[in-house]
């Protein structure tokens, strides 16, 4: 009977470190990526330029509660160590979904321009400054010259921002790339493992946009 007793609250104790994200997704804590796995991506002599462009990172244990929908409008580029990216461009806007919020694991609907994705992120952050990240496997195809090249990449993104009644202010979203692979033997830009990409949102404020 002790042993029956026992394993019945190892079990209840396993359960109970566990969070379910949807109906397919169960985390167990302790099991996550961490958000230093995506930042020692970058070259040690770049990580003083990302912060400064980046911004801070809020950490802690307790987030604000994020759940809703926003839109980046406009989505401005603000800095990147990829010598041939233009910045200060407009880009299409980014309409983000955060869903089932739980103990610092929350489900993201992501739309850039024509991709939608649906992840599962993690959410740090203390009072009303927060932080996102989450790591992201993705496969696509790259039209050049007639020609179609299928990329294989792996990417680190890292969002951060302060929730108010109008939406998040003072957003950053960052594309860090980790592994990117692809068959064009060279006909599309190579970007190498630490390549950045921050954008902000140019008004000041994503704001609550439900879509």
């Amino acid at each position: 009977m002790i042993l029956s007793l026992w394993l019945l609250a190892t079990g209840g104790l396993m359960l109970a470190s566990c969070t379910k994200n949807d109906e397919s997704t169960i985390v167990v804590i302790g099991t996550e990526y961490y958000i230093d796995d995506i930042l020692t991506v970058i070259p040690d002599s770049l990580q003083t330029q990302f912060m400064a462009s980046f911004g801070e990172i809020p950490r802690g244990a307790v987030p604000p509660k994020i759940e809703g929908s926003y839109v980046v409008d406009p989505k401005a580029r603000t800095a990147s160590n990829v010598s041939d990216w233009p910045l200060q461009i407009v880009e299409p806007n980014t309409y983000l979904r955060f869903d089932r919020q739980h103990n610092g694991i929350a489900v993201l609907d992501l739309n850039e321009a024509t991709e939608q994705t649906t992840d599962t992120v993690f959410v740090m952050g203390n009072g009303s400054k927060f932080t996102v990240y989450f790591i992201e496997d993705k496969n696509y195809q790259m039209p050049v010259n007639g020609q179609t090249f299928q990329v294989w990449m792996k990417r680190g993104v890292i969002m951060r921002g302060q929730v108010t009644a109008d939406g998040i202010a003072d957003f950053r979203l960052a594309s860090i790339i980790m592994k990117a692979e692809d068959n064009s033997n060279g006909m599309l830009s190579q970007y190498a493992p630490g390549s950045y990409f921050i954008y902000k949102d140019g008004d000041g404020t994503a704001a609550n946009f439900d879509w």
